[in-house]
């Protein structure tokens, strides 16, 4: 069964008014998806036991209790207490509260974020290979060699892109495929044509997504919109087969949209309409450079 097809208790009752509580909702959470607790401290990137002690209702690091509920998909409530019977009842459990209602301020603050200033226009592609420079997914030997499931050749639709990129000089390169969290961002380089090989500036591979996002398919682009927008990037496009749910990212709803071209495995950019989004892209983005 995969984790996916596993949903937690719905009828468990949300509210926790201990620690205690909370831990046995991570605790059910996690269970429910089948993962094992060393698993899940990998997933959400904090200690297996920093994940232990919270299911056991012990105290951790603020910062580590609010990674995992949001990477486990569960968010804080916070409203008088009186307020908990309503609430309780629109999810379909009953509640009788032994407190009484407390006065709240009159004043509200609203906290705006600071907007946010996308001071690079270096043009940067995002690159993945599996899907996308060639058909079929690789595999590692134990002696090192990679090879494709489809028995097709390594990375054959290169050459189309490095035509694409070749009248762009300024356009940088940040590897997104999947090779490099098993190798070092150089090695994975070495293995595109030396014109593209030296493009390449970085990789994503020290962006870790958030386990809601690996559960419902949308981590590579959580990935490379959070190195994006992280390194200010205003010029920028992400090709590749993987790159789902790009509506829900970004700033404002659809706002990064754009900025992703969505592939069909099955053809990578060796698709014609591929390559001419490319190339209006490189277009796009040329333009105000040269002006």
């Amino acid at each position: 069964m995969s984790p996916a097809s596993s949903k937690p208790d719905s009828k468990a009752c949300p509210l926790a008014t201990d620690l205690k509580g909370i831990g046995q909702l991570i605790r059910s959470r996690r269970q429910a998806w089948e993962f094992d607790l060393l698993y899940a401290s990998e997933l959400v990137d904090v200690p297996v036991g920093a994940l232990s002690r919270l299911e056991d209702g012990q105290s951790v690091e603020t910062v580590q209790l609010f990674k995992v509920l949001n990477d486990f998909g569960l968010a804080v409530l916070v409203l008088p207490k009186d307020d908990a019977v309503t609430a309780m009842a629109a999810v379909g459990h009953t509640y009788e509260p032994v407190w009484k209602a407390q006065p709240v301020s009159s004043v509200v603050r609203r906290m705006k974020a600071p907007p946010l200033v996308l001071h690079n226009i270096t043009p940067t592609l995002f690159l993945d290979f599996d899907g996308t420079l060639h058909i079929g997914h690789s595999y590692l030997s134990d002696d090192g060699e990679i090879t494709l499931d489809t028995g097709r050749p390594l990375l054959e639709f290169a050459p189309f892109l490095a035509n694409l990129l070749e009248p762009y000089p300024a356009v940088e390169i940040v590897l997104t495929t999947s090779w490099v969290k098993t190798l070092p961002v150089d090695v994975v380089a070495s293995y595109l044509p030396a014109t593209l090989a030296r493009r390449v500036v970085g990789s994503t591979r020290d962006v870790k997504p958030r386990l809601s996002y690996v559960l419902d398919g949308t981590d590579r682009t959580y990935v490379i919109s959070s190195f994006a927008l992280g390194k200010g990037l205003r010029h920028w496009l992400a090709i590749d087969d993987a790159a789902h749910g790009a509506y829900h990212f970004g700033p404002e709803p659809g706002s990064l949209v754009d900025h992703f071209l969505l592939l069909d495995g099955l053809q990578g950019i060796s698709d014609v309409s591929a390559q001419r989004r490319i190339q209006e892209w490189l277009a796009d983005v040329h333009a105000p450079r040269q002006a």
